[in-house]
């Protein structure tokens, strides 16, 4: 009989678990966590699509999600919040706002590629992603990359769910209160001196002469950057991983760097940055001869769901000529916002490293995996592409 543990999603390789679980209890309860967990594809796509049935807003999205976020996020509101607060960041965050991105995505993937080749060996946390990130993700809400790297620590901390001794402050807590202040003083800058930013485009859109609130923006603002910096840190870490494990996979973009968004697609299915996101159900669910009760905290496994043998054929093996459906991203009214921008951001920074690697190998002894319930990835991952002459 298996108890699942949270710290499974940071396992080596989780997914023979994940198998088991599809396989022997695929609606399972964790006694030690008080969460279930769905594991086929099946169940998760229906219940990411089923919002009146499977509430974002009783438990927040995330494991043990902190109250107060929950009803102020896009991904801890149902409809019709969900729908008023989805409509008006949809006004700011447009396809105008990735396009005019684009130029700048380019030309830093290639100087931070350019200077990778230079090292030969980089750490790719540190030399690629969070610097990507922080310019990226900081352009688009104005936070200059000197604050988004010293904001950094904190965007990690945000996720952890650690228990600490009595009397002691968790570290996300802590974490969201600095996040908070901080965004909390960038929106009054805004709001005093109004720029070209996607901030300033929230706190201005209107929707039947509705705005967001302040706090609206700062929580919005503050999920786009957490989120944001993990699953495209995760994404480019796993996809790093996955591509040292497959030498002829390498092979195959480096002669067809039209492959690419390919890989990236079956990257996201074959080990998801966002391993699960939590749900609710509004009424007593029956499931696989379970009664999942109203108000549960229901983990919809992703990392698991689209491993499902069920779903796709041969599902362990990494496939880039496979249909590129999958979850990796999320479904339904939640589908992930920031899908284009990530998609651009992962295609390009992939494009431009290759183009220059000449190898691509891993020292998994000196990688160091994330610590968090909800997404699976690196936090250093040492790599090779190319010996200095």
């Amino acid at each position: 009989m298996l108890n699942y543990t949270l710290k499974l999603i940071a396992a080596d390789n989780p997914y023979p678990t994940y198998k088991w679980l599809r396989d022997n209890d695929p609606a399972h309860y964790s006694s030690a966590e008080d969460l279930w967990v769905l594991t086929r594809f099946k169940d998760v796509s229906d219940a990411f699509k089923n919002w009146k049935t499977w509430s974002s807003q009783r438990r927040g999205n995330l494991v043990n999600d902190m109250p107060e976020r929950v009803g102020k996020t896009l991904g801890t509101t149902d409809p019709p919040g969900h729908t008023f607060a989805r409509g008006l960041v949809n006004k700011a965050f447009t396809p105008k706002t990735v396009a005019e991105l684009v130029p700048h995505i380019h030309s830093l993937a290639q100087r931070l590629s350019a200077e990778a080749r230079e090292k030969g060996k980089i750490e790719f946390v540190a030399d690629i992603s969070a610097p990507f990130n922080a310019a990226i993700l900081g352009a688009m809400f104005g936070v200059v990359d000197a604050d988004f790297i010293a904001l950094r620590h904190w965007l990690d901390d945000f996720f952890l769910r650690e228990p600490v001794a009595a009397g002691e402050i968790p570290r996300q807590v802590v974490a969201m209160s600095k996040l908070r202040e901080y965004l909390g003083d960038l929106v009054q800058r805004r709001l005093a001196h109004p720029t070209d930013d996607l901030m300033t485009a929230m706190l201005l859109a209107e929707e039947n002469g509705q705005r967001l609130s302040q706090e609206q923006v700062v929580v919005t603002t503050m999920t786009f950057l957490t989120a944001g910096f993990e699953s495209t840190n995760n994404l480019f870490t796993n996809l790093t991983h996955a591509l040292a494990l497959h030498p002829a996979i390498f092979d195959q973009l480096k002669a067809r760097p039209d492959l690419i968004p390919a890989f990236v697609e079956e990257g996201m299915r074959w080990d998801a940055a966002a391993q699960g996101f939590v749900r609710s159900p509004n009424s007593e669910i029956e499931l696989h001869g379970k009664a999942i009760p109203v108000g549960a905290q229901v983990l919809l496994h992703i990392g698991s769901a689209n491993r499902d043998e069920r779903e796709f054929e041969n599902a362990d093996a990494f496939d880039l000529h496979r249909d590129s459906r999958h979850l990796g991203l999320g479904q339904g009214i939640h589908f992930c916002v920031g899908a284009p921008l990530g998609r651009e951001m992962t295609q390009t920074i992939f494009r431009e490293i290759l183009a220059v690697s000449d190898e691509w190998t891993i020292d998994l002894a000196q990688a160091t995996r994330v610590l968090t319930p909800n997404f699976r990835g690196f936090s250093r991952l040492p790599l090779t592409i190319g010996h200095l002459s």
